[in-house]
């Protein structure tokens, strides 16, 4: 069919102002007129129905939710739209916009006294930092949101965020953790009786499962403790699957059955572990699931390859790679499919093919980690690669000729040289810097210890008058509450309690009397640091100081010192000195001890 030129040009126009209309900021954005006349409550239920269908509809109403909100001036509105404009930004993987706007939520709903909505901007923040791979993070608002659950009556909630604690505990190695709050939240939920969610018992399921299958892949050079570990995966594998039939949730079904084919690979059950990964592909290839699929695959191809039967091998690792591709889902272990492919074809006596595949596997070994992967057993030794690597060394020795050897060591004797003049030159270089660096902190330490002077000489005259003055520069956040955090973190630091290696953010705030959000947020706002870089700084600026003028401090090696001024290790602190000063403190205190010497 034919398209207009009038019609190409509507199309552009509709398309450019799309574009425009997405990437405008909240301030200008203006709700279209067919959401002009509903209520908060109307474009929030639409937000519901759309977020799962349609994110770039669901980003419209909630851009004209924050809109209506702020024409409303409604403090309770505000917060929830700027909750839900973080949702679908970490959605559409917007990362700084979603932080951005949970943390204006969470502020606002705190200051609403919104107990509700302050647990759902903790648990998204959360979630947030666990989609971007910040697992750390992600577990402190978990735990928080944890926490403040605790004591609800109903416990669904606190066990929901417990799983998500468990899948990242899960996800980074902290298998047994995961396990031991897993079956607690598998211990509720079935607790629940005819009002407990299918799906919470069927994920809780499902993570037993990965965990124990894990345990026992860690445990591969013990033999006894990987089968109780496996038999372990295996009845609650046995368990869930009648979940799943009675619940009917076939996504469930066939991932139990992948991990029911790779226990049995694991066991050396061959024969079992084709059958219910066979079943597993039907039935994704019947209902189109088609997430396992590479998984099935890849287990499939392996199966073959130690049942000897190695162009099934290549077969269905190839199918493993093509899915990947063809339904984009991400297959942590690519890498065991290129050897797998390698040896494969070595054993077939396709050699081109074989240093094809293991040329890729070394490319791919470089860029990520997967042999260092605990979970995994070595695929050095699993696959016999040395002997491979071997076969192909003398495959392209055969093909080379002998002066190419010549030319790679003129080649490597060239490039040592260069590297070797490269460093005098950059190690020269940079003695000069540190020099200089050097000679500049020495007066900004001077500069240092008089203010210090002048401001303990001119505390009691100035300390009220200073703290008006910031009081009416900052009127939104600098109440008489922030006056008395500031006045208590100002004998903090006179104290010099920020030397105690103890000096976490909750000990802090405990002693300004506060929490450790608000005292968060008004470090930054008054401090211009987060609470790590503010800690830092007053204890490289004491180590400084005393340093310079403390011979017997200067006569302690760098880890005592790092201990004497708070860090944990002496790694941290020549990190947090070369941060701060641009030198190191081994050549800090060296230049010292010339200088004086010299004096």
């Amino acid at each position: 069919m034919l398209i207009s030129p009038m019609m190409r040009m509507y199309c552009l126009v509709v398309f450019l102002l799309t574009g425009f209309c997405l990437s405008a900021q909240e301030n200008t954005f203006k709700i279209p007129d067919s959401l002009k006349t509903k209520s908060f409550e109307e474009l929030k239920k639409q937000f519901y129905n759309y977020e799962y269908k349609d994110l770039v509809i669901t980003q419209t109403y909630a851009q004209a939710m924050l809109e209506l909100a702020l024409r409303n001036n409604n403090a309770s509105q505000i917060h929830q739209a700027e909750h839900y404009t973080a949702r679908i930004s970490t959605s559409l993987g917007k990362k700084e916009k979603a932080l951005k706007f949970i943390e204006k939520a969470l502020l606002h709903s705190q200051e609403d006294n919104d107990s509700v909505y302050i647990i759902k901007n903790l648990y998204l923040n959360g979630k947030i930092y666990a989609d971007y791979g910040e697992y750390e993070k992600a577990i402190d608002y978990y735990v928080t949101v944890c926490d403040l659950l605790k004591n609800d009556p109903d416990q669904t909630k606190y066990h929901m965020i417990s799983h998500n604690i468990a899948l990242i505990k899960n996800q980074i190695g902290d298998v047994r953790n995961a396990v031991e709050r897993s079956k607690k939240n598998l211990h509720y939920f079935q607790s629940q009786g005819a009002t407990a969610s299918h799906k919470n018992i069927i994920n809780s399921y499902l993570l037993l499962v990965s965990a124990y299958s894990k345990l026992a892949i860690k445990n591969q050079i013990k033999p006894l403790r990987k089968k109780v570990y496996l038999d372990s995966s295996m009845i609650y594998i046995n368990e869930s699957i009648d979940k799943t039939i009675q619940y009917n949730d076939k996504e469930a079904y066939i991932i139990l059955l992948v991990s029911k084919g790779i226990n049995y690979y694991e066991l050396e059950q061959y024969d079992r572990s084709l059958k219910n990964l066979n079943e597993a592909e039907q039935l994704s290839n019947r209902y189109n699931i088609f997430v396992k699929l590479p998984m099935i695959h890849l287990f499939q191809g392996k199966v073959y390859y130690n049942l000897g039967q190695f162009d099934n091998a290549i077969l269905y690792s190839e199918k493993a790679t093509a899915a990947s591709k063809t339904y984009k889902i991400d297959l942590p272990y690519f890498q065991e499919i290129l050897i797998l492919l390698a040896k494969s074809y070595e054993q077939v006596g396709d050699t081109a093919n074989a240093i094809k595949y293991y040329k890729l596997f070394s490319k791919k070994h470089e860029q990520n980690d997967l042999l260092k992967n605990q979970n995994n057993k070595s695929l050095y030794e699993k696959y016999d690669i040395p002997s491979l690597e071997n076969k192909i060394k003398s495959l392209e020795n055969k093909t080379d000729e002998i002066g190419t050897k010549y030319k790679y060591v003129k080649y490597i004797a060239w490039s040592l040289i260069c590297l070797l003049l490269a460093f005098v030159f950059f190690y020269t270089k940079r003695q000069y810097q540190y020099k200089r660096r050097f000679e500049k902190l020495l007066v900004q330490i001077d500069t240092l210890e008089k203010k210090q002077q002048e401001s303990l000489q001119k505390e009691d005259s100035k300390s009220e008058v200073d703290t008006k003055v910031t009081t009416k520069k900052q009127p939104k956040i600098a109440d008489e509450k922030v006056v008395e955090i500031l006045n208590r973190l100002k004998r903090f630091e006179e104290k010099e309690q920020f030397l105690s290696n103890k000096c976490t953010l909750n000990y802090v705030a405990k002693k300004v009397k506060t929490n450790s959000t608000y005292f968060s947020i008004v470090l930054q706002k008054h401090k211009k640091k987060k609470f790590v870089q503010y800690i830092s700084d007053l204890r490289i600026e004491y180590a400084l100081q005393r340093l310079k003028n403390d011979s017997i401090f200067r006569s302690f090696d760098v880890k005592s010192i790092a201990k004497e001024v708070g860090f944990n290790t002496s790694e941290s602190f020549s990190k947090a000195f070369k941060k701060r000063t641009g030198i190191y403190p081994s050549f800090f205190i060296k230049n010292l001890e010339k200088l004086k010497v010299n004096s």
